[in-house]
């Protein structure tokens, strides 16, 4: 069987369930290409594996084209798990995965957790109805700049709706976008175009590592940001733009978000022991 099992954002939104079922892998591939999973989880793969259970790191070699027939073909004959971080479907990768899968008669289970749209949204302070479509900011290639997210944040504007920014993150390479990147890229492409999509003083919401215990969530305004007024923590990064006209609620929340815990982890004091635990769940 092929599982695709959710780590969550964090070892610590990492769902019970989904933590017995790694248990029961004959091997697991932990993906490293679509996203990461904060240092905190490598302890974690480290006492799988001491536990005899078989952990590879996955790159994209693995993940994409041929990669994907040895994936599929070693799950017809025994537990092959694909460890995500955040939620597992999230990624058109895994997606492939399962359509492949599914196609040449291997079983496929998925178990969801926590992912950036939905734990993005809720530390927002926005309203989750006002959240329009979501698009992705990557860097220029080749001199050619992707306009989609600021169509798609033009639309939602018009619509008086909250847009989601996802930015280009490289693990391999180690190369994560800023949000002072994002944001050029986008004010890049509104020169071009004559128009004011996003002004120098709008307010943006940028999520610093949220769930890692060493997040932050900022508001900011556009000019101070592209300023570098304000030095974000380390990465990844989610930037969101909230629709011109905010209900009140929104406001005052907004007004105070910075008060709010972005995220206390629970202190594992014996992984050990949590893991022993565990196993009797098995």
């Amino acid at each position: 069987m092929l599982r695709l099992i959710g780590l969550g954002l964090s070892i610590y939104l990492l769902p019970i369930g989904n933590l017995v079922k790694l248990l029961r892998c004959n091997k697991i591939l932990v993906d490293t290409y679509t996203s990461i999973w904060f240092s905190e989880g490598i302890d974690l793969f480290k006492m799988l594996n001491m536990d005899g259970i078989e952990v590879v790191y996955a790159c994209r070699n693995d993940l994409e084209g041929k990669g994907i027939d040895v994936v599929v073909e070693e799950a017809r004959s025994k537990d092959i798990c694909i460890a995500t971080p955040g939620d597992p479907l999230i990624a058109t990768t895994h997606s492939a995965i399962v359509v492949e899968a599914l196609r040449k008669g291997v079983p496929v289970e998925v178990s969801p957790s926590s992912s950036i749209l939905n734990v993005g949204i809720s530390m927002s302070c926005l309203q989750v109805y006002r959240f329009g479509r979501i698009a992705t900011v990557v860097r220029p290639k080749n001199g050619i700049e992707y306009e989609h997210p600021l169509h798609i944040v033009k639309l939602n504007r018009v619509q008086d709706l909250h847009t989601m920014l996802l930015l280009e993150m490289d693990a391999e390479n180690n190369y994560f976008m800023t949000p002072r990147e994002a944001i050029e890229v986008l004010l890049n492409i509104q020169r071009r175009w004559g128009e004011e999509v996003i002004a120098l003083d709008d307010v943006i919401i940028v999520q610093q590592a949220i769930t890692s215990g060493k997040g932050r969530v900022y508001v900011e305004t556009v000019n101070r940001i592209v300023d570098s007024v304000t030095e974000f923590g380390e990465p990844p990064y989610t930037v969101i733009i909230p629709a011109r006209k905010l209900h009140p609620i929104e406001r005052e929340c907004l007004d105070n978000i910075e008060k709010i815990q972005c995220y206390t982890p629970s202190q594992y004091t014996d992984l050990h022991k949590l893991l022993e635990r565990i196993h009797r769940l098995k």
